[in-house]
């Protein structure tokens, strides 16, 4: 099931929903960064008309959750 975001709103439910399906909602690009600082943790980036989320490499798990979330609330407008 995804969900409707319509105007770049989160769903109520928001908080509670898989990050992949918010990444799908939201219709951002996720990419494996190439910026190797270790207290680099990960950028949003507009460009070619959508918004992009820079991971830093290797991250996975509750990591990978909370920087996804933290991109897209600043991505996200309320």
């Amino acid at each position: 099931m995804s969900v409707a975001m319509s105007g770049g709103c989160w769903p109520d439910d928001w908080s509670g929903r898989p990050v992949d399906e918010l990444i799908e909602a939201a219709d951002v690009g996720v990419v494996e960064s190439s910026i190797t600082d270790p207290e680099f943790l990960g950028a949003a980036v507009w460009a070619v008309g959508r918004w992009w989320l820079h991971l830093p490499a290797g991250l996975v798990g509750l990591e990978r959750d909370v920087v996804v979330r933290e991109l897209l609330a600043r991505t996200i407008p309320a």
